[in-house]
């Protein structure tokens, strides 16, 4: 019959087989901590992912949606311009620069008149599509992507849109 050993952690070199098995039954918590780690640490960067990912989409819909309230502005103000819409294209496409340009899809509405990026006239010191005391709608599009892991989850589009009478 070997001597007992007394230190729980310290391995010892005359502890029984049987000793060994009731320490290792009896709840000895050896690895118990690298063990809990590998458990929780995958749902621990879940959720860091997931809340990186989702104030990053949360900023790209405050900066298009400050870029859209920029770009309302220019176009209320573009009554003379030979092309408003192409100029307002312009100041929201430098107004979002964390955005990327191709991206971001832009229409307007004047006076109940569907545009795309241009709405182009003859131009003068009174731009016939826009008079004074009408509504020019601006509306722009952006899509996003939430993903965990490097894994894209979901796609969505996020949007803004601003309505300014024309000066």
């Amino acid at each position: 019959m070997s001597i007992p050993c007394t230190s729980g952690r310290i391995p010892c070199k005359n502890r029984s087989i049987r000793s060994s098995i009731r320490q290792f039954v009896s709840g000895a918590d050896n690895g118990g901590a690298l063990v809990e780690m590998a458990l929780a640490m995958p749902i621990m960067m879940m959720m860091l992912t997931g809340i990186f990912t989702f104030s990053q989409a949360l900023y790209q819909k405050l900066q298009l949606a400050e870029a859209v309230s920029n770009g309302g502005r220019v176009m209320a103000a573009e009554r003379g311009a030979t092309d408003p819409c192409a100029d307002t294209t312009t100041a929201i496409q430098n107004a979002a620069p964390g955005l990327a340009k191709t991206s971001i899809t832009i229409s307007y509405n004047i006076d109940g008149n569907p545009y795309g990026t241009s709405c182009k006239t003859a131009g003068g010191a009174n731009n016939p599509l826009m008079p004074a005391g009408t509504t020019a709608q601006v509306l722009a599009t952006y899509p996003c992507t939430l993903s965990v892991y490097g894994i894209k989850t979901l796609t969505c589009s996020i949007g803004s849109q601003v309505t300014e009478a024309v000066q």
